[in-house]
């Protein structure tokens, strides 16, 4: 009987093996494919970061275009006296001396701060010194009776050399407690609305005023 005998091809097997290896993905590409979807995620993570921080930061604002209310700008009205003395804080006065009162208005129909400027000039630095320890006493007493604070409407007593300067300033709210008007020389039960409404106080009590609308 004759013996046959077989041979496998050289390449048998080897089209499956390369077919089975072109399927499964190497080990650089799974890394590959790894990092670009950990960065796509970081990336989206920065972006949402992004995104909150500027939610966060734009609350509770609001966003305008154009002019509202149209034109309007501040007015300011200044008086002032150098004959009249403020009596809150003139338990030592000076023949030299100046009352000045500043009121800035939105427009000329709402006030929106006030300002007092009280200045002694002396002689001397002593007389000075003695006049701010005495005014400033009897001003801090003077807020206390009313039931006010000692640093109430921002009071700031200055020295610089011979002169004195006492300074007030409050804001529209403040002045609208009656106690506080007579602080800035108000009518205590009547507080005037306009511009040309506190000229006409302050000019009625003494004072010579300017304004930035008298030459509008």
């Amino acid at each position: 009987m004759e013996e046959k005998l077989y041979f496998k091809p050289a390449t048998y097997g080897k089209g499956i093996k390369k077919k089975d290896q072109s399927e499964k993905p190497t080990k650089a590409e799974q890394n590959e494919t790894t990092h670009r979807t950990r960065n796509l995620i970081l990336s989206l993570a920065l972006v949402i970061i992004i995104i909150l921080i500027i939610l966060w930061l734009l609350r509770g604002k609001t966003t305008t275009s154009g002019q509202y209310p149209a034109n309007i700008r501040n007015e300011s009205l200044s008086c002032a006296s150098t004959d009249k003395s403020y009596e809150p804080a003139n338990r030592i006065s000076s023949n030299d001396k100046e009352l000045k009162i500043d009121m800035i208005f939105y427009g000329t129909e709402k006030l929106s701060s006030a300002s007092l400027k009280y200045t002694l000039t002396f002689i001397s630095n002593e007389e000075a010194y003695s006049a701010e320890a005495f005014n400033h006493a009897g001003f801090n007493l003077d807020l206390q009776n009313r039931g006010f604070s000692s640093g109430e409407f921002n009071n700031k007593f200055t020295l610089i050399d011979n002169t004195l300067v006492l300074t007030l300033h409050a804001d529209a709210d403040a002045l609208s407690e009656d106690l506080a008007r007579e602080y800035f020389l108000l009518s205590r039960n009547n507080l005037p609305t306009t511009l040309q409404d506190f000229r006409q106080h302050y000019e009625a009590a003494g004072f010579a005023c300017s304004s930035t609308i008298d030459n509008s």
